[in-house]
């Protein structure tokens, strides 16, 4: 019959489990470091998906402490509101009622106002454009009086920007058309590098009339902003394409004239332009625009001149109707001394924006609000160094993590995630909190949360992995509660080689020749399955390992791959259930047999055991290898087994598997030196369990044992025969077979028939 293959001959299973074990200890390494690797090279590319991301962060930050608002700030707006509009009409308003919104406005002590509107066009509804309209079907001198009689409305707004404190506006356009550039009202200097490369540029610019442009003691900027969609950032500073100058936006123009000052001073700071390009990737440097200073206000800008809006949010008491200031129902100390921006929040006017704070405010609203944190001094700031933080954490605690969680338990490495996220969410909250920094609390935290996912799910997947082909590997060959246990612990399995203490078993069924001739090849088969089923059942239940079937014979081994304390034991007490089992299948067997009209033939087998240190692990070649064990105590067990036939006997353990479980019932056979040893060998025949052992009848038995094996080894041999046969009396009382006094009875005669020539009580086995 072939031999029937093992787990531990498939070499390629084993290969697998190896290289799978192998990845477990470096995949969840691998994976978070390649996640680390990439997330930093990602945020020093710093891709427009990963801005987004952060000022997504810093949007919520505002949201969760927006800046205070106090009503007493002298800044305010006048909106052109529907109930203006409902009241006098739809915009544009005619210039004249503008010029008396300006004039009541300075009458009541406005200090500056700022008009977040253009008057790009001489207005239409002027009476003097109307009369010149008709030169065409009037005489043109008649038609030149008539004019020179009836009021310009460009001319009255403008005669009213002239007795008033008003900051006209031009807006810059990223079209390219002709067109002239805004009047400059004040002076420009640079401190420190010139940032002007960094500064916004646009294509064209849309001004102001000329003749407006002239009475306005400012003239600021304005941005359509038609592809933000959330105003985080108010520009300070911009540029006209091939324009040398740099203009002031609305918000700091209004400022300007408000403090009466007459120069912007610029601080450039060190360029990073000069250096490599790996001390620029890793180095932190300033470049840029670092801030703008307007009279004594020193406004701290991001490297491209913008002011990082502090969004307040929506607050409907900056706001004063325009039908209320043209039908003077506004208090004065509403007015006296605060910067007024003119403005509408009418949705059908289309300034409706979109801040941090807020889904819809008016864009008015957005000057007033720069204009309050200048005045304030209440400014976010994103130092030029915060990347280098963010990295530097991320590079650090990834690290840490990368290292440290393989290393951790699943509970420690949670742990540790959990600290190291919480750590990048808190520190950049308490930042903003104390002091309105903004230091990114989404990416580092994301990327290492996303690193302890890699590795926790790469260490998941593999010891499932691992765990099925444990499983698969083992499933047939070791009991479930032992494979589940090797699953849940895969690291105890040595598969490299070690030396442990084992117990070995070897069975091997006597006169298997003359048992298969009674059966064809598909009959045998049946039989041995038969028979090897319920064998591998006991082994397995008792946490012994099976090594291998060799035809009709097992080998199995207790104490590896997994910890068996109790091996010894364990496999005594297997070798008595499988004798027991035997019995109950030869009953079976012998009823099978009669039914099919055939001769029954019991079958018995021997059981060697042995306890002793072996190697145990992979042996092979490169291509094919086994899981096995192999030593002296090993070969010993084989020996073992082979001598049950000689001593009559079905179990024969050796004196150390005797010594390691001595709750059994166990007689003395000999001292033998088997087939292969110098040393000779104290060999015991396990008979039964403790109750047998504890019985009177195995008293006696051991008492006449003992009597006879004392005359056999002191080389009285005629007495030791007729003390065998007392023996073997006793031993049938006490319920064990007299088979082993009958073999011995037998080489006695031998003995006394040819005595040696010296007797040292040791008997030379002639077979294995």
């Amino acid at each position: 019959m072939r031999h029937m293959r093992s787990p531990w001959r498939d070499g390629e299973r084993s290969m697998r489990l190896a290289l799978a074990r192998r990845w477990s200890r470096r995949l969840p390494v691998v994976a978070p470091l390649l996640i680390l690797v990439a997330a930093l090279a990602l945020r020093v590319a710093d891709p427009p998906g990963v801005a987004r991301l952060r000022d997504f962060a810093f949007d919520t930050f505002q949201r969760l402490q927006p800046r205070s608002y106090d009503p007493q700030w002298n800044v305010r707006i006048v909106d052109i509101d529907e109930a203006s509009l409902a009241a006098y009409g739809q915009w544009p308003w005619p210039r004249d009622r503008i010029a008396r919104l300006v004039d009541k406005l300075t009458e009541q002590g406005a200090a500056v106002i700022a008009f977040d509107v253009l008057f790009a066009e001489p207005d239409a509804s002027s009476w003097r454009r109307r009369v010149r309209e008709l030169i065409a079907y009037v005489d043109p001198e008649t038609v030149q009086r008539i004019a020179n009689a009836v009021q310009d409305n460009d001319q009255l707004l403008a005669d009213a920007f002239a007795h008033s404190t008003v900051v006209t506006a031009y807006a810059f356009d990223v079209a390219t058309r002709a067109s002239r550039p805004p009047a400059l009202r004040h002076g420009y200097a640079i401190s420190g590098e010139d940032p002007q490369r960094f500064i916004g540029r646009y294509a064209s610019v849309v001004t102001t009339l000329p003749l407006l442009e002239a009475g306005a003691k400012g003239n600021g900027g304005i941005t359509p902003d038609y592809d933000i969609t959330v105003i985080r950032r108010v520009p300070l500073l911009l540029r006209l394409q091939d324009q040398p100058h740099v203009y002031p936006a609305l918000a700091m123009e209004a400022v300007r004239t408000a403090l009466g000052a007459s120069t912007y001073i610029v601080r450039g700071a060190t360029s990073g332009g000069d250096l490599p390009w790996l001390a620029r990737v890793i180095a932190p440097f300033e470049e840029g625009v670092q801030s703008v200073r307007v009279g004594d206000k020193v406004v701290p800008t991001d490297r491209n001149a913008n002011l990082l809006l502090y969004d307040s949010g929506h607050q409907p008491q900056r706001f004063i109707s325009a039908k209320d200031v043209l039908e003077d129902r506004v208090p004065r100390d509403k007015v006296e001394g605060s910067i007024i921006f003119i403005g509408t929040s009418a949705a059908g006017l289309k300034d409706i924006r979109n801040t941090p704070v807020d889904t819809a405010i008016p864009g008015v609203e957005i000057h007033a609000q720069a204009v309050e944190q200048i005045f304030t001094d209440v400014y976010l700031w994103r130092p030029f160094f915060a990347g280098f933080l963010e990295g530097g954490f991320l590079l650090a605690v990834g690290l840490l993590f990368v290292f440290l969680m393989p290393r951790l338990s699943a509970g420690w490495e949670a742990v540790l995630a959990v600290a190291g996220v919480a750590a990048g969410l808190a520190v950049p909250w308490i930042l903003f909190a104390g002091e309105r920094m903004l230091v990114d609390p989404i990416y580092p935290p994301a990327t290492l949360a996303l690193m302890y996912a890699a590795s926790s799910a790469s260490s998941f997947m593999l010891t499932e992995r691992e765990r099925a082909q444990i499983r698969g590997a083992f499933g047939l060959y070791l009991s479930p509660d032992v494979v589940e246990e090797l699953a849940r612990s895969p690291e105890r399995l040595q598969l490299g080689g070690e030396e442990r203490a084992l117990t070995v078993m070897f069975t091997d069924v006597r006169g298997f020749t003359t048992i298969a001739e009674q059966f064809d090849p598909q009959g045998l088969t049946r039989f041995m399955n038969r028979f090897l089923t319920p064998m591998t059942n006991i082994i397995l239940a008792e946490r012994g390992t099976i090594d291998k079937y060799m035809g009709d014979a097992i080998m199995a081994f207790w104490n590896a791959p997994l910890d068996v304390p109790d091996h010894a034991a364990r496999a005594c007490r297997t070798a008595l259930a499988m004798q027991a089992r035997l019995k109950a299948l030869n009953v079976e067997w012998r009823e099978q047999a009669h039914a099919e009209g055939r001769n029954h033939i019991a079958v018995t087998i021997g059981i060697g055991l042995n306890t002793g240190r072996a190697s145990v692990g992979n042996f092979g070649s490169d291509q094919r290898f086994t899981y096995s064990v192999l030593g002296d105590d090993v070969n010993l067990a084989a020996r073992l087994e082979g001598q049950c036939k000689a001593y009559g006997v079905a179990v024969i353990v050796g004196e150390d598997t005797r010594v390691q479980a001595p709750g059994f019932a166990y007689v003395e056979l000999d001292l033998i030196k088997v087939k292969g040893k110098t040393e000779p060998e104290r060999i015991f025949a396990l008979v039964g369990d403790a109750g047998l052992r504890e019985s009177a009848g195995f008293g006696a038995l051991l008492a006449a044992h003992a009597a006879f094996l004392a005359e056999y080894r002191a080389g009285r041999f005629a007495e030791a025969r007729r003390l065998a046969s007392a023996a073997k009396a006793q031993a049938e009382l006490a319920g064990w077979s007299g088979t082993y006094y009958d073999r011995m009875r037998k080489r006695l005669k031998v003995i006394i028939a040819d005595p040696p020539a010296v007797w040292d009580g040791v008997y030379e086995a002639k077979e294995k």
